[in-house]
């Protein structure tokens, strides 16, 4: 079922039609609206699939793989059908949440098809390590207390005193035999480096730990719809479920930007990389099913 967009969408959509020649097949949201995470205020992050003519695709640099524009409250990036499908033979999460998108701006038959068949596909290992990945980025990046080294971050604030800083080296694993360091305070070499430690950016953490957790426990791919993902992961929150509605309430009010603190912690986000593949490295998107998609989309 098609949602109505933004009034300026579908003229954005027309114009990068004509400009880069191709044709737009379908498009869905693939940010905080799909997320249900929006406020009255938040932008329209769109997806969409094209493709060109059948020369483009038998000529030396006759295609282009992705397309990518903006305009006014709405940023649309695309995909080439081939380029989508190969992405999805590598069970891509950014395509595979595409795919199961719930809000369509527009709409084709053999996507439709294709998410029927292969949607629950994908190899469970592969989108555990990019939701773990992504979690553990964000976190380092956005939310940790670093220390900078003559201006360049190379440990992380574990703890403080008066006159020292204890610190472990960046990028380190849950589990891992790290060595703390203590540094002194006065030293000119040493400085904290910035924080954003906003609801939104707690937000994006926790949704990476959560979908993680997730996909390696059921090997299913979580509902984009995060406030009813969070309901139905009650019990994995544990004492984290009412800080995590808290934030949902608040971004969704308009306070995403709003300075909240590390609210989850370290040792709750930063998940393991061992993972066993001959457990989670199974299944997988075929490519005789993503051709045969990419044949359909030509054949409409």
């Amino acid at each position: 079922m098609t949602a109505a967009g933004p009034p300026e969408l579908d003229d954005l959509l027309d114009d990068v039609a004509a400009d880069h020649e191709l044709t737009v097949l379908a498009a869905r949201d693939v940010g905080s609206r799909a997320w249900n995470l929006a406020s009255e205020s938040s932008d329209y992050d769109v997806g969409f699939l094209f493709r060109q003519e059948p020369m483009d695709y038998v000529t030396l640099d006759g295609t282009v793989s992705t397309v990518h524009d903006e305009r006014g409250e709405v940023e649309v990036r695309g995909w080439n059908v081939t380029r989508f499908a190969e992405l999805l033979v590598d069970s891509n999460p950014t395509t595979l949440e595409f795919l199961h998108s719930p809000l369509r701006y527009r709409e084709h038959d053999a996507l439709a098809a294709l998410e029927a068949d292969v949607a629950d596909q994908f190899r469970p290992i592969g989108v555990y390590h990019h939701y773990r990945s992504l979690a553990a980025r964000q976190y380092h990046k956005y939310l940790q207390r670093r220390l900078l080294v003559h201006g360049d971050p190379e440990y992380e604030i574990v703890d403080e005193t008066d006159e020292e800083w204890v610190v472990e080296p960046l990028g380190g694993e849950r589990g891992d035999d790290v060595e703390v360091t203590r540094l002194p305070k006065d030293d000119e070499r040493y400085a904290t480096g910035a924080v954003d430690r906003t609801v939104k950016r707690n937000l994006y953490v926790i949704r990476g730990v959560l979908s993680a957790e997730y996909v390696r426990d059921t090997h299913e791919f979580p509902t984009l719809d995060f406030p009813a993902f969070v309901k139905q992961e009650q019990t994995r929150l544990g004492d984290d479920y009412d800080a995590v509605r808290d934030l949902v309430a608040r971004k969704r009010a308009g306070e995403g930007d709003a300075v909240v603190g590390d609210v989850f912690g370290r040792e709750r986000v930063v998940l393991s990389a061992d993972i066993d593949p001959e457990v989670h490295g199974v299944r997988g998107i075929t490519k005789e099913r993503a051709n045969a998609f990419v044949r359909e989309t030509f054949d409409a």
